[in-house]
């Protein structure tokens, strides 16, 4: 599966639960909007009753909804990345005088895409339970909360700002509404034996499980049929840009123990942290590398070429990562204008409102500068509109 390939899969959902964040985002926002003209006596009353109602149960059943859709796009994403596997592998039996082989009629392929599925739909498990939204205390220090406590927290919040007086309601939920734009719903890990939590959006945590689940793929089923034609090779994958550490040894093909050495001499070996490469058994002499020394070069060439961009010079694989963090910062501005607007908010919604703008024209210049492609699909959010705040009543 190519990069282009595998990214346009993996969007699919990423986007599910950029949405969903969206959504709760808005709900969040809806609900501060409600308090903004009541009494004391009134907030309170309305505290309980929406601590109680059914908005908090429905953003839950929405979030397991899209866990059942993601579990299912996910079984079909790992067959196809299991065939396709096969499909390379074949050229490598026929060779060896052996049958093809079929994904739909070999169970041992079949267990190793079902060992890997579990594993990688732990990520959409039980989200109701193992998903929270980061808030700050007074001293500023932040704690992690289920989404469900967020909500009732929030809703303390909007109680405790009413009874500061409503000329000031707007200005005291501003920060809350910073605080929740800036999170995001996130996925919630432990380490030291369950001990300590720490958390990322849950939108970088699905893209991060299904590259890791697509990997797993690429190396089980590699493996197992390595070890039926006799592989004593591997060939390494090739993409432009690429970052240095991998420049020079992707799209090669070596010896089973050559691949060993070099891969346990790099400080990010192939197919870790954020490394796309994919590592493919092959036997030696029979098939030529999918890539000739002049396009492998062509790679390096591009891959490290420089641009400057405001004084500052960057080689095209740095560009492609500050195009990736404008286009995350445009989302999360996004989302601010987005709670901000549900919220009646129009500080919030000015202010997020100027900031799209300027990141938005920036990602354009920065794109046009290193020559890059924009993708304006990857800055979409669902729900945004740009707004008007002078019309904002």
């Amino acid at each position: 599966m190519n990069n282009e390939k595998l990214e346009l899969a993996i969007e699919r959902f990423v986007n599910r639960f950029e949405n969903l964040n969206s959504e709760i985002l808005r709900e969040f926002g809806k609900t501060i909007s409600k308090f903004e003209s009541l009494t004391p006596t009134e907030a309170h009353k309305l505290a309980q009753q929406l601590k109680n109602g059914r908005e908090i149960d429905k953003i839950m059943e929405d979030l397991e909804k899209a866990s059942q859709l993601s579990r299912k796009d996910l079984e079909e994403l790992l067959e196809i990345a299991a065939e396709e596997n096969i499909e390379f592998a074949n050229v490598y039996y026929e060779a060896k005088g052996m049958d093809k082989v079929s994904y739909k009629d070999s169970k041992q392929f079949q267990d190793i895409v079902k060992s890997v599925e579990k594993t990688t739909q732990g990520v959409f498990a039980n989200l109701s339970s193992t998903t929270a939204i980061k808030l700050l205390k007074d001293n500023g220090e932040g704690y992690l909360m289920g989404i469900r406590e967020a909500y009732k927290d929030v809703i303390d919040r909007c109680v405790l700002a009413v009874s500061t007086g409503q000329n000031n309601y707007q200005k005291a939920m501003y920060d809350t509404i910073k605080q929740l734009s800036s999170s995001g719903v996130k996925k919630v890990y432990y380490e030291n034996e369950g001990k300590k939590p720490y958390a990322r959006r849950l939108d970088s945590s699905v893209r991060m499980n299904i590259l890791d689940g697509v990997r797993q793929i690429n190396i089980g089923v590699q493996e197992q049929v390595g070890k039926e034609f006799g592989a004593d090779g591997v060939e390494i994958s090739a993409h432009s840009p690429c970052a240095v550490d991998h420049q020079s040894i992707q799209g090669r093909q070596y010896s089973k123990k050559q691949f060993e050495k070099i891969n346990n001499n790099l400080d990010r070996p192939i197919g870790t942290l954020n490394c796309t490469h994919f590592v493919f058994s092959i036997v030696l002499g029979v098939s030529s590398p999918n890539y000739t020394d002049k396009q492998l070069n062509k790679f390096i060439k591009q891959s490290n070429s420089k641009i400057e961009y405001e004084g500052k010079k960057y080689t095209k694989y740095k560009a492609t990562q500050v195009q990736r963090k404008l286009e995350t910062a445009i989302r999360e501005q996004k989302d601010l204008q987005i709670i901000a607007k549900a919220s009646n908010n129009k500080e919030g919604v000015q202010n997020a409102q100027t900031k799209i703008t300027e990141l938005t024209q920036q990602y354009k210049d920065f794109s046009k500068v290193a020559n890059l492609p924009t993708k304006m699909d990857r800055l979409r959010v669902v729900g945004y509109k740009r707004k008007n705040v002078s019309k904002m009543k």
